[in-house]
């Protein structure tokens, strides 16, 4: 039987690192900077952003840095048509937004980033508003919800394959405390993410579970004064809730895998 890997095309893969690259990191970015991060060639990366670009599939500016381009927007749209798992999700998520009055995130992992399916505002706030619907697992609170269940050998891999780069002064860069973080995690069933992914953004994550399996996340996000206003525990208590209901759904879990 062929591995998995002699059905895979180089290229492909460079291809498809370089597009998560500049959906996990903001602004743009150098021909130099992908390849070196990446651990790319530069005649490689040059290559395929030309191929990209062409397409649409990144912009380039006036200094011949890159960043991701419109071409994604008709396919982004034609995906959410035709996988309309939120019949399901949107109601539950509805009402929890509700009761707390903040916003409510649903994601799933995604080759080792967390992908937000769907997002139910709460009360206005423009951080949430304007971030990206791609997390990395180590500073999101659903992304932290996966990371607490990898066994030892598969965190110390993601560990190699990534670096802990800090996105704020409390994001978590160090492996041995962030592994702590994790141990706590798995104890209580909920991950927090203290403005360690955005300034003045905190988010609390529930785990949804299919047939015992990790399926996705479901978290609770906010400005940091307000929901300390509010009570943690009692949003939390809104989260449980809602990720009960959602994991009470018949059928969910064929919905969202990937």
């Amino acid at each position: 039987m062929a591995k998995k890997t002699d059905y895979t095309v180089p290229m492909v893969e460079k291809a498809l690192q370089i597009l998560r690259f500049l959906l996990e990191n903001n602004g743009t970015h150098g021909i130099g900077d992908i390849a070196g991060r990446l651990d790319i060639p530069k005649t490689s990366v040059f290559k395929i952003l030309y191929t990209l670009e062409s397409e649409r599939f990144v912009a380039k500016d006036a200094e011949d840095r890159y960043s991701l381009g419109l071409g994604f927007i008709p396919y982004d749209a034609e995906v959410k048509n035709r996988w309309d798992f939120t019949k399901v999700t949107r109601p539950i998520m509805e009402r929890g937004a509700a009761l707390s009055g903040e916003s409510l995130n649903l994601g799933i992992l995604a080759d080792d980033t967390i992908v937000m399916l769907d997002t139910v505002p709460g009360e206005e706030f423009f951080i949430i508003r304007h971030l990206i619907p791609v997390a990395p697992l180590y500073c999101s609170s659903i992304g932290k919800i996966f990371l607490a269940e990898f066994e030892d050998e598969a965190l110390a891999e993601y560990f190699e394959r990534h670096e802990l780069t800090p996105r704020t002064i409390s994001t978590l860069t160090d492996p041995d405390a962030l592994r702590k973080n994790l141990a706590e995690i798995e104890e209580t069933g909920t991950a927090h993410d203290w403005e360690e992914y955005e300034y003045g953004l905190t988010c609390m994550a529930k785990g949804i579970y299919s047939e015992g399996e990790l399926i996705a996340g479901i978290s609770l996000s906010g400005p940091t004064s307000r929901l300390k206003h509010k009570g943690l525990d009692s949003l939390e208590a809104i989260l449980a809730d809602v990720a009960d209901a959602l994991a009470a759904e018949p059928g969910l879990g064929k919905l969202l895998s990937l």
